[in-house]
């Protein structure tokens, strides 16, 4: 049930994208979330039962409620984030933490582990920056029981080991460049976790359960090792994005570049002028804008952009020119008969 105080507040919020914080009795932020509808997403943490007894303690302490409406739900997520980080709220825990981000780095002496977890970037062998340090230094123990990595031709050889196999000078070396193929080459990487699978299957067609295991449980590993790869990006990192999105009262386009926003533009009507005009701008900016090296902090920022890319309903084209179709990209946003508001309309060209 919505507070009598509450009441006329939640039903005056629009169903629109944005924003919402949650306030108690004396203005401090409880919580701030993001919605593509803010009235029902609001009115639901006072009708849902929501099971866990944090959220129940939180919705018993709502004294007010704040929202900030924006144009798309890409732009909500990334104001949440951006707040999140800021405001830090006592009932968030996404966005938080980023000093605590981690890297992997391949080590480059046979003194050192092949792999070790680092908490910051020292050199060109750190391969992250990943979320969990915990996740982080299973996997990079788990794949010492592997080593040595050897390759022949495509494939990768090894073989598991209950403990660790010593290596020689030679061994680390021919180790190291496997990994930094695997880590740093999407291909590689796909090869290596083929090899996995096939030997899992095979040990499991022998009754070997315990060791197929091992090898399901070593993918996982990879798999998340995976995630922080550079270029594991949805397709869509070190490419430039032309996005637009049909929204109340005309059009929102934007222009991502590695996976980063850098410019954003409304309209009321598009037109091929407009959009090329948008373009060279934004190619511009994308070329003089400086770098944010706190690449921890840009994380958060880039998965969420990256996410909205590789899972919204797109129409998406791919030129190996790049040269972007204009105007398949403005009617890829016009309201077709039958449909609704909301059609996005999204253009890739490489590097």
């Amino acid at each position: 049930m919505i507070p009598e105080n509450l009441g006329e507040k939640i039903k005056a919020i629009p169903e629109k994208p944005g924003v919402y914080k949650m306030k108690d009795r004396g203005g401090n932020i409880l919580y701030i979330g993001k919605s593509k509808s803010l009235r029902s997403r609001v009115k639901s943490y006072f009708y849902a039962d929501h099971g866990q007894e944090k959220i129940k303690e939180m919705v018993s302490r709502i004294g007010d409620i704040d929202i900030i409406i924006t144009d798309t739900h890409l732009e909500a997520q990334l104001l949440e984030c951006e707040l999140i980080k800021r405001l830090q709220p006592p009932y968030n825990r996404q966005f938080k933490n980023d000093r605590s981000y981690v890297y992997l780095r391949v080590g480059d002496d046979s003194r050192t582990k092949p792999l070790s977890v680092m908490d910051e970037r020292t050199d060109e062998y750190c391969i992250g920056p990943y979320r969990s340090k915990g996740r982080l230094i299973r996997a990079a123990e788990a794949l010492q029981n592997l080593f040595p990595i050897t390759k022949c031709g495509k494939e990768y050889g090894f073989q598991y080991s209950v403990l660790p196999r010593p290596m020689n000078d030679g061994d680390f070396e021919s180790n190291r460049q496997c990994l930094l193929e695997i880590l740093l080459k999407k291909e590689c990487m796909e090869v290596f976790l083929s090899v996995i699978a096939k030997k899992m299957e095979e040990a499991s067609l022998e009754l070997k359960y315990e060791l197929a295991s091992v090898y399901r449980d070593m993918l996982g590993h990879v798999k998340y090792i995976g995630k922080g790869r550079p270029g594991d990006g949805g397709g869509f990192e070190d490419r430039e994005v032309l996005m637009g999105e049909r929204i109340e009262g005309g059009y929102k386009v934007f222009y991502i570049s590695d996976n980063r926003i850098v410019l954003k533009k409304k309209y009321r009507r598009l037109t091929r002028r407009g959009v090329e005009a948008f373009l060279k701008k934004a190619r511009g900016l994308r070329d003089s804008k400086e770098s944010d090296t706190d690449e921890k902090r840009q994380l958060d920022f880039k998965r969420v952009i990256c996410a909205e890319l590789r899972d919204t309903k797109t129409k998406a084209v791919s030129l190996a020119d790049g040269q972007l179709d204009i105007d398949l990209f403005i009617n890829g946003l016009r309201p077709e008969k039958g449909t609704g508001d909301g059609s996005l309309s999204l253009f890739v060209s490489n590097p």
